[in-house]
């Protein structure tokens, strides 16, 4: 997972997250599962390679339908577990 800061059309933005090494289908297929499940939560947590994370999503309503606003991982404490796992 990567944190960056970066401008878009001379908008700054501060930190933007995202997977690295994933491919677009595993990342779109997680965003709508935590988007269709959280009920009216806005983070979902979960652990993938002994490494927990959480999906932090927000949505906004436009003519009575709901829609994703933005949708970013946000990477968890880094466990003695995820690090024993990853450092094989």
């Amino acid at each position: 997972m990567a944190a960056v800061k970066f401008t878009w059309h001379n908008h700054l933005k501060r930190i933007g997250s995202f997977f690295i090494g994933t491919s677009p289908e595993f990342d779109l297929a997680l965003y709508t599962l935590c988007f269709l499940t959280r009920q009216s939560r806005n983070t979902c947590k979960f652990q993938l390679d002994e490494c927990p994370f959480v999906v932090t999503s927000y949505n906004f309503m436009q003519q009575g339908k709901n829609f994703v606003g933005t949708i970013y991982p946000v990477s968890g404490p880094l466990t003695d577990k995820c690090r024993r796992y990853n450092s094989q």
